[in-house]
């Protein structure tokens, strides 16, 4: 075996720093030339590639329509991106959606580039995108939109520079800025302006803000028909007050709470207005007798929030519209001139008007709301201010003591002008007892169907139901043949009442035709086949919960008739192993 010797040279001579130094430097040369001559190289092969990317995106079939309808899809795009502004969350310092189209490929950008209008919408853009928005968009007037007062706060000089452009303005400022952007729209008449909304994030702020004056737009706004102002203050004589259609001011500064008669002035000046909402939460100063109504002939919605009973009466005896105007009332608790409310809003209650077909309420321990329409069905679901056009009534009010009784909706529905009552929908999270029912059976004789859901139980309607006469017409609810009970705690034994009195009524010939069950508990299927015998049609969704404390087994049953039967302490044991909803205050639900 050959053994190496130490001494034997292996070929590696040490080298100094600045040799290995020289060495890198020589060796990183090299990588660069090499490097430079490769994307040399590969630049032309590149732009080959994204040439036949495009190529490939010019056979696709969206390619092969005319510019004209691009655009117009294009258009849609950017319009569905501003309603969607109205609706949901600010799109904070993104791309514009113009500007991402143009990035879809040359055929794309061509159009969109030659179309100004697609650069005109200005929703939450960044300062960064505006230079070039603001010059593809040539001389198309501009639709501004900031619901966001941290993206306004870094352009609203540069938004408010395009001023005379503007034609839909819609801004939201931090307190301590508003007085720079009032500086701003004073600084030039807005001859493009049809739509002006300003509100102000107040928050737990408490600076002063000075008004909107009379120089805001320079006075010169003659295309202005739509104003909303939130949490902000101005004054009524200002021109922005003046022509309009639509006016929704809410939430005024103290310092802008006007007088009976400042704002009946200002509403002289529009006797074109159509929409009209007002919050007006503190009580109106009636400082001058005034003789004559203010006629608002083309007015067709009028809402009022957060508005005192007496308030509404005192603005409604002043103001003469057309009968079939639809109201929305949000009301403070409501006091003993309910009738005053009702007799100011319908001065001409004979006159020609349309027919109240149905009603809704909904009932809750802090609040009640009750809805007139013309339709037998409610497509909307708002209480306040629906958008459903059928709804010709909407009232809504904070209970106190005196007024948290049921019953107070059917005082409300004998006020109702040209009433016909044939369908009932009723959301309660109180027990409606026999007098609920009772009133309802007097005033609602024409009552043709009942939708019931989220109350406790049906005890007070069965009751109701049993009752009557030898008669047809001695019958509670003798036009009822449509019953429907959503979330509702049947008792036990109930379902066989219901079944008694299918038959009972049958007998008189006013029996119920229809009767549909959703998510009802303590409901099996026995009992809905009993029901099945006398009802021509039954709809269950075959939801089957009972209502049994603790694990099912031996917690005893929770239905409102076993509850009456078991002592004071069994019935609290039983509802703290249970998810029942037990309200202590429940007592203050009995009207009775």
């Amino acid at each position: 075996m050959m053994t190496l010797s130490t001494s034997t040279s292996l070929d590696i001579i040490p080298r100094t720093g600045s040799a290995v130094t020289e060495h890198c430097r020589v060796t990183h040369s090299h990588v660069d030339k090499d490097m430079s001559g490769f994307i040399k190289d590969m630049t032309p092969l590149a732009e080959s590639l994204r040439d036949l990317c495009s190529r490939r995106i010019t056979f696709s079939c969206i390619s092969w329509l005319p510019p004209e309808i691009l655009t117009t899809i294009f258009t849609y795009i950017v319009e569905e991106d501003t309603l969607k502004s109205h609706t949901g969350t600010p799109r904070h310092c993104a791309a514009p959606i113009s500007m991402i189209i143009t990035h879809v490929c040359r055929h794309w950008r061509q159009v969109a580039l030659e179309c100004p209008t697609l650069w005109a919408s200005l929703n939450c853009v960044s300062a960064n995108w505006l230079d070039i928005m603001f010059e593809r968009s040539k001389k198309a007037t501009l639709v501004v939109i900031y619901r966001s007062p941290g993206s306004l706060r870094k352009c609203f000089q540069q938004i408010l520079s395009q001023l005379p452009r503007i034609k839909f303005l819609q801004l939201c400022s931090y307190p301590w800025e508003v007085n720079r952007i009032l500086d701003c729209l004073s600084s030039q008449p807005a001859p493009s302006l049809q739509t002006f909304k300003f509100s102000v994030a107040r928050k737990s702020h408490t600076r002063v803000i000075r008004p909107i004056s009379d120089a805001v737009f320079q006075g010169q706004a003659p295309l202005l028909r739509s104003v909303e102002l939130k949490e902000c203050t101005f004054s009524w004589t200002s021109c922005i007050f003046s022509g309009l259609r639509t006016l929704d001011v809410r939430r005024i500064g103290s310092a802008s709470y006007p007088t009976l008669s400042q704002l009946l002035s200002a509403l002289r000046r529009m006797p074109e207005l159509e929409q009209l909402t007002f919050g007006l939460s503190s009580r109106i100063s009636e400082d001058a007798e005034l003789s004559d109504q203010v006629p608002l002939t083309r007015l067709k919605n009028i809402a009022l929030d957060a508005c005192t009973l007496r308030n509404a009466v005192s603005l409604f005896s002043c103001l003469a519209f057309p009968v079939n105007v639809k109201i929305a009332l949000n009301l403070a608790p409501i006091g003993s001139c309910l009738s005053d409310l009702f007799s100011a809003m319908y001065k001409d209650p004979d006159g020609p008007r349309h027919i109240i077909r149905s009603m809704r309420a909904s009932l809750s321990y802090h609040t009640f709301g009750v809805q007139f329409g013309t339709s037998m069905a409610f497509k909307s679901e708002y209480f306040w201010d629906p958008r459903d056009d059928d709804i010709l009534l909407s009232i809504q009010f904070k209970c106190s003591s005196s007024t948290r009784k049921p019953p107070i909706i059917f005082d409300m529905c004998q006020m109702v002008p040209r009433r016909q009552i044939q369908s009932l929908f009723v959301t309660s999270s109180l027990c409606l007892q026999h007098n609920f029912w009772s009133v309802g059976s007097t005033d609602l004789p024409e009552l043709e169907s009942v939708q019931l859901s989220g109350t406790c139980n049906i005890r007070g309607l069965i009751a109701v139901l049993q009752s009557g006469g030898t008669q047809s017409s001695d019958m509670a609810y003798p036009s009822l043949h449509t019953l429907e009970l959503e979330n509702i705690d049947f008792g036990c034994g109930e379902a066989e009442e219901l079944q008694d009195i299918v038959i009972m009524r049958a007998g008189h010939g006013v029996g119920i035709h229809e009767l549909r069950l959703v998510k009802c508990r303590n409901l099996v299927d026995d009992r809905v086949q009993l029901l099945r015998e006398v009802v021509t049609n039954v709809d269950w969704d075959g939801h089957e919960e009972g209502l049994v404390g603790g694990d099912g087994s031996g917690g005893g049953c929770l239905c409102h008739i076993c509850r009456d039967e078991s002592s004071g302490e069994d019935y609290m044991q039983a509802l703290l192993h249970s998810d029942y909803d037990y309200d202590p205050d429940s007592d203050a639900y009995s009207e009775d």
